[in-house]
């Protein structure tokens, strides 16, 4: 849904909007602004695609965990985003069904556009792996690349993919946390939800650590060191109007009421989730 909402404000520049443009100079330029993507319905496609199969068939569990337990998806993908790696496999098997040939005809015509529909979603979906540091590294570098000046018609073909790659790289991943985004209580909602998730992972002996010991300043950091940072960038990339400063100030006026409220959440997930074994507070 959040890959669907951003992927409908991206936007055209000011001179669009105001009208100073029209015809074939109107979509070159809306073309340009927007790195190809909003003539591309197949980058399109992918990504909305990308966003629906990211967790398919996910354990529950985080990368890490997955190669602590030296599991079979940590020997088959060589303990590189096996999780995201394994969603993708899966979801690209039922894709190539005999069932969905009619599916298959419409998103794509010829080998070459498959490949390109194939390395899109496997590039959007491994940008969900948030925690593989090689992986955000060569995210961070390419956005300096990318960005430390803006886009010109003299830019390259290659200049210009890696904008819009950079672009989809953070659609995903501000989706994938966009609970974080939103309204108070739909953070609240989904934040539970992941608290619930992790608690139970710790008392299967799948989690190293108590969730209810650490999850406040869990939350802060996360706020701190990702969303808001993320946030900001959807921001700086241009293309999202709007939507760029509703997502920051959620992110900001979210993180100002877990630092207020947080501690008291976490007292009600201990109380439903944790009974006589969670974590007790000093008084």
């Amino acid at each position: 849904m959040s890959v669907s909402k951003l992927m409908t404000r991206i936007v055209a520049p000011e001179e669009i909007i105001l009208g100073e443009e029209e015809g074939a100079n109107l979509a070159a330029t809306l073309h340009d602004h927007t790195y190809g993507i909003t003539s591309d319905p197949l980058t399109q496609f992918a990504c909305v695609l990308s966003a629906l199969i990211h967790d398919v068939d996910h354990a529950g569990v985080s990368n890490i965990q997955l190669v602590k337990e030296r599991s079979s998806l940590a020997k088959t993908f060589k303990e590189q985003s096996m999780a995201e790696q394994n969603s993708v496999v899966k979801a690209w098997e039922k894709l190539m069904n005999p069932l969905f040939t009619d599916l298959r005809k419409c998103i794509y015509s010829d080998p070459t556009e498959l490949d390109r529909f194939r390395q899109l979603v496997v590039n959007n979906v491994l940008a969900t792996d948030l925690f593989d540091r090689e992986l955000q590294s060569l995210r961070k570098k390419r956005w300096e690349l990318a960005f430390e000046q803006r886009w010109s018609s003299g830019d390259s073909l290659n200049a210009v993919n890696r904008k819009a790659t950079i672009v989809m790289e953070h659609l995903m991943q501000a989706s994938d946390v966009a609970h974080t985004m939103q309204h108070w209580h739909i953070y609240q909602k989904w934040n539970e939800r992941l608290f619930a998730e992790m608690y139970l992972a710790y008392k299967c002996g799948r989690f190293d650590s108590d969730p209810c010991e650490h999850w406040y300043q869990g939350e802060l950091g996360f706020f701190d060191n990702y969303v808001i940072p993320l946030a900001n960038k959807l921001k700086e990339c241009g293309v999202f109007g709007v939507s760029s400063d509703e997502y920051l100030n959620y992110a900001l006026e979210n993180r100002r009421e877990w630092a207020n409220q947080g501690e008291d959440v976490i007292g009600r997930y201990v109380l439903k989730y944790c009974g006589d074994d969670g974590y007790k507070t000093d008084d």
